[in-house]
């Protein structure tokens, strides 16, 4: 059993970042980490057969209730409140599901619940099962991530045409392998995006890689991570990096060297590109910013429609939302909209919280950090809630937490040591006559 759960970890960590591609073709969804969430169930099982019942799965099964609790409690509170307000649309808001006009139960509520179903398992299984020794698992997915985002860059460069062989999901027209390019003064470049389906759903996924790598010193993925961040041209991981760069010092108290160094590295990268590559540097950050560009221009667009939207809302709907996986929109908006204030609350909880309560010690930090930095790319830009990775992290973040209380108590707990105690050849005092 032990062997096998160990090897089945190995494989999931190493394909956590893997999102294009489909183990079932024609169903959407089936991603590799996904289904190994799914079968990690029977892990738990296999666990329970063992003849007793261990504190770890008493408490996966109590947190997975009140998850699974939650979600219901919104679902029905959502659907009964469009019930009895009789709304007929939700106007121009980007919905999950165009094709779909009902209102109520739409198809993207079991959908998307599927996808938070897998999330949630993923998430709990790190928390309550995982192993400190397995973490070198977790850095063959950061190689897998910076390796094949490599390759991808250098097979662009070279043939001018997209390498991605491993994708085989599609949304529409569209496959899961949004290649874009960035041209620098005529000299044209992928934007690297590596397993994912975009250069943001990237960042917020080479990020806390990369302060992983760091934190456990992997110099070469270190080095790998931070070529692939830079070269992702994410005008959202430019500012989130930095930014969490000066959170960590100041709640630290302290700048260590590596970051230091990783902080002048983007600084020069973006500082080379205003000053050699103006328009480059203008389409990144102004134009996007002002809306005058498509990107910028789309996320206006979608700001006002959900404007309007809110402007509809009663006190029901700002307390419960819409509708679970209803809209698709930046994550802030997304949960406001779909879940409403309670929704938004949970989540906030969920993560702000290990941020908060995670300390700066070693085997902490990196993953503080990391969490940190995908909040504030839900602020900036991101709009993908599901990504595999973002739920590992959140379970290691717990899991460490955990231990470093199991830490601090057993220190509390155990005796001073007498300091005359090296003095005794047993180590400790006689016992009095």
């Amino acid at each position: 059993m032990r062997k096998f759960e160990e090897t089945y970890v190995a494989i999931w960590c190493t394909l956590m970042p893997i999102t294009g591609t489909l183990l079932i073709p024609a169903i959407q969804g089936t991603i590799p980490a996904y289904m190994m969430a799914f079968g990690s169930v029977l892990l738990v099982y296999m666990k329970v057969q063992s003849g007793e019942i261990p504190q770890a799965v008493l408490s996966y099964c109590k947190t997975f209730l009140s998850v699974a609790l939650l979600w219901l409690f919104l679902m029905i509170s959502s659907q009964m409140v469009l019930m009895i307000t009789e709304r007929h649309d939700f106007g121009d808001v980007n919905m999950m599901d165009p094709n779909d006009d009902r209102v109520l139960f739409r198809r993207t509520l079991f959908t998307q619940s599927l996808y938070l179903l897998a999330c949630v398992l993923l998430a709990l299984y790190f928390r309550y099962f995982f192993k400190a020794r397995w973490m070198r698992y977790v850095y063959w997915g950061g190689y897998l991530l910076a390796g094949y985002g490599i390759y991808e860059w250098l097979f662009y460069l070279i043939f001018h045409k997209s390498g991605d062989f491993l994708v085989n999901r599609t949304f529409g027209d569209h496959t899961a392998s949004w290649s874009q390019n960035m041209s620098f003064g005529g000299f044209t470049v992928l934007r690297i995006k590596s397993t994912l389906g975009e250069p943001t759903f990237f960042a917020a996924v080479v990020i806390p890689y990369l302060f992983l790598a760091l934190e456990g010193r992997k110099k070469v993925l270190s080095a790998m991570l931070l070529f692939t961040a830079v070269f992702s041209t994410s005008t959202a991981l430019y500012l989130a990096l930095p930014f969490v760069l000066f959170i960590k010092s100041f709640w630290t108290g302290r700048i260590r060297w590596d970051y230091l160094t990783l902080l002048v590295l983007v600084g020069a990268f973006i500082a080379s590109i205003a000053i050699f590559f103006p328009d480059s540097f203008r389409g990144m950050f102004m134009d996007k910013f002002n809306g005058d560009n498509d990107s910028g221009a789309t996320r206006q667009r979608a700001g006002l429609a959900v404007r309007d939207l809110y402007a509809s809302f009663n006190l029901p709907n700002w307390l419960f939302g819409i509708g679970f996986g209803y809209a698709y929109l930046g994550v802030p908006d997304q949960l406001l909209v779909n879940t409403g204030i309670i929704g938004m609350l949970a989540f906030l909880w969920a993560f702000g919280r290990v941020v908060w309560l995670l300390p700066t010690t070693e085997g902490c930090e990196g993953l503080k950090a990391g969490i940190l930095a995908i909040l504030v790319l839900c602020v900036l830009s991101l709009s993908e809630l599901y990504l595999p990775t973002t739920w590992m992290f959140l379970g290691l973040a717990y899991f460490r937490l955990a231990e470093y209380r199991k830490a601090q108590l057993e220190l509390a707990s155990s005796p001073p040591e007498d300091p005359r105690a090296q003095f005794y050849p047993t180590g400790r005092p006689p016992a009095a006559a």
